[in-house]
């Protein structure tokens, strides 16, 4: 799939779908404004790791379910975390919360591009997603504090009608809302990590478009 990468990669340098794509997936009523930070410096910077391997001729991609606490308690999410002190940049913060979270070896992992970044407003976290690619690894650890499981989700399914769907969820205000979803693997995923996998399905999109 070296092919496929790099032509995902040209796509994503000739420009990405951002709001045009995440909104397909953002909870009914919500505006773009609301997932862009109205003060940057106020916010808590993570970077979160979208790593994709090829495998039985499909491409893939690593989910985690969170732990049971704080605002994201037991959803579905990208492998990342809050940038610390000592990181070299954002790509530097997703590699070393994916080695932690799921035991991802940063120095196996190429980045091929970023996506738009998005703020969530519950956590205040401005998210930068990297796409990473490498061969299929073999994950070494898995922090038990911070993840109950891990799944693997073959990319090509979010383009597959029977993925997506409306769910009625308690988000984390504690309202019940109907919200657009992905069910992947049996995992119903929403929200910011919807989204994300959203202006994802148009690259994939536009990329399997042009081979």
């Amino acid at each position: 799939m070296p092919d496929f990468f790099e032509k995902l990669k040209q796509e994503i340098n000739i420009g990405l779908p951002g709001w045009d794509a995440q909104k397909h997936m953002a909870p009914a009523g919500r505006s773009q404004n609301r997932y862009i930070p109205s003060d940057k410096s106020k916010t808590r910077e993570s970077g979160v790791l979208i790593w994709l391997y090829p495998a039985a001729g499909n491409i893939y991609t690593r989910l985690i379910l969170r732990a049971e606490f704080g605002v994201h308690s037991g959803q579905v999410a990208f492998p990342g975390g809050q940038v610390e002190q000592n990181d070299n940049g954002l790509w530097y913060t997703a590699l070393r919360e994916a080695n932690e979270e799921v035991g991802l070896p940063p120095d196996k992992i190429t980045q091929i591009g970023a996506l738009t970044p998005l703020y969530i407003p519950p956590s205040n976290f401005w998210v930068h997603p990297f796409i990473g690619t490498s061969e299929k690894l073999d994950s070494a650890t898995l922090s038990k504090a911070e993840v109950q499981k891990y799944f693997d989700v073959n990319i090509f399914d979010l383009l597959e009608p029977v993925s997506k769907g409306v769910k009625l969820l308690t988000v984390s205000s504690g309202e019940k809302l109907e919200v657009p979803v992905y069910t992947l693997e049996g995992y119903t995923v929403w929200g910011a990590t919807a989204m994300m996998l959203s202006e994802l399905e148009e690259l994939i999109r536009r990329t399997l478009s042009k081979t």
